[in-house]
């Protein structure tokens, strides 16, 4: 048995062999001992080399469990996963079987999205292969998620599995013959005006579907998230400000995609299916609108400060852009003077939700960094009283 400390203070321990009443006071003795020396409260137990376990070693992993404040169980094999499994230890504690690996090389590539890549894996299943650094908690929420908000009749494509693709993780889909708006688009620019109709109808429907409590996460945690991450820029009063503005935004019980575009909405056999449900979650629409308005109308301005091509985010032009955002706004809203008074009331909050994910971007240099920080101070904390002031009137913008 070996173990070591991760940078996050999580104790790793790698189990091998068996554990049964002969040995089990022994690996509980050694365990303690490598708490103690690593004061460590969080253990991750992987039992990728673990072949048995009997009842003897399953009383030390629940002794484990109560003193510690997390523990998970990894890379455990399908024959061992059974005992946990039977003896119905899988639903007290975090147990996860080893990952099946995948080689995606020589598959078709499909697309690609600011998470991962998506492959061709067989006629009737695809692969979404996350981007390194990726973890596999925020790998498995995603796929929880996707998996929730098909029960809730979200119509988007049934996650299968989790699995390992070299030093990524992945997650395998049903396979659906499709292609992106954006595609749809750039193959026949004639088709906008159908593409922006149609995906506001279906965002409406989006917004009318009811979560209940706890089924999905929070939907501002993407927001709160960057706040996080770039609190270091801001002074502390300047922090809570910012944070103070995602909290005025009342909380509602109404699915939210969280990253609403043409590149997320795929066209299937006429109908339109919806992906990339990593940060969806429960909240209030108002929410759908703030991050939209920033990918129709201020993605791009940044183009010059980052070492990539923002406009591929979204895979279609400015112009396209521009003229899909006035017909998908103005049928979301059901009047053009609805719209412009929407976006007009939007624009700071757009530029809240736009600057603060800029700042998190890897290919973001620290000179622009510190550039982008003041643009916040300029855009949003000069006016953040004035946006707390519109949110009636955004309320009231919004479809009952």
């Amino acid at each position: 048995m070996r173990s070591q400390q991760t940078s996050g203070g999580v104790l790793e321990v790698f189990l091998e062999g068996r554990i049964d009443s002969a040995n089990s006071n022994n690996f509980e003795g050694e365990v303690d001992a490598l708490l103690e020396e690593a004061n460590a409260t969080s253990v991750t137990l992987d039992c990728a080399g673990l072949e048995y376990v009997s009842s003897a070693g399953l009383r030390v992993f629940m002794k484990l469990a109560k003193k510690l404040q997390t523990l998970r169980v990894v890379n455990v094999s399908p024959k061992v996963y059974e005992v946990f499994d039977i003896t119905g230890l899988s639903q007290v504690l975090d147990v996860r079987k080893a990952l099946r690996k995948v080689d995606v090389s020589g598959l078709e590539l499909l697309g690609e999205g600011a998470n991962g890549k998506v492959y061709r894996l067989t006629p009737d299943e695809m692969i979404k292969v996350f981007r390194p650094g990726i973890s596999l908690d925020d790998v498995e929420s995603e796929r929880q998620v996707s998996r929730q908000a098909f029960l809730l009749g979200v119509p988007c494509a049934i996650p299968f599995d989790t699995v390992q693709c070299g030093d990524c993780y992945g997650t395998i889909y049903e396979m659906f013959k499709a292609m992106t708006l954006s595609e749809r688009i750039v193959a026949d620019p004639g088709t906008i005006e159908d593409c922006a109709v149609r995906s506001a109808e279906v965002l409406r429907n989006l917004h009318d579907i009811e979560v209940a409590e706890d089924m999905l996460p929070d939907a501002t945690r993407t927001y709160y998230g960057y706040l996080e991450h770039i609190a270091s820029y801001f002074t502390d009063g300047e922090n809570e400000r910012l944070r103070h503005l995602w909290d005025a935004i009342p909380h509602m019980d109404r699915f939210v995609h969280s990253d609403y575009h043409p590149k997320n909405v795929m066209y299937s056999n006429g109908e339109l299916m919806i992906i990339d449900l990593g940060d969806a979650g429960s909240g209030n629409p108002l929410l759908d609108w703030i991050h939209t308005y920033y990918i129709f109308n201020l993605l791009g301005t940044g183009a010059a400060e980052r070492s990539d091509d923002e406009m591929s985010f979204v895979g279609i032009t400015y112009g396209d852009l521009h003229r899909f955002w006035k017909i998908f706004s103005e049928t979301y809203f059901g009047a053009a003077d609805r719209a412009e008074r929407m976006s007009a009331l939007l624009e700071p909050w757009g530029w809240l939700a736009y600057l603060s994910a800029g700042m998190c971007h890897p290919r973001l240099s620290d000179e622009y960094r510190l550039v982008y920080a003041q643009r916040i101070r300029d855009n949003v904390l000069a006016r953040d009283n004035e946006m707390i002031a519109s949110l009636p009137e955004l309320k009231a913008l919004m479809p009952q």
